[in-house]
């Protein structure tokens, strides 16, 4: 499996997992879902969080700061 959202880019096995999907399994099935139905994701800024694996924006942000320390 990739390990990364394909919406948001975030890690699935790195912290913070604040209520947000990491079964790679169900994000690939909601992701092949909306794309075979010809489903257009919003922004995450937008929506305020990934449709797909259901991380907030902030949870986002403070996985990129733990990814790089």
């Amino acid at each position: 499996m990739i390990g990364i959202c394909p919406n948001c880019g975030i890690r699935l096995k790195e912290p913070p997992f604040d209520n947000r999907e990491t079964n790679e399994v169900v994000i690939t099935l909601r992701y092949r879902g909306l794309i075979d139905n010809h489903i257009k994701l919003k922004p995450i800024e937008e929506s305020g969080s990934c449709e797909i694996c259901e991380a907030s924006l902030d949870v986002i942000k403070k996985q990129k700061l733990f990814v790089k320390n």
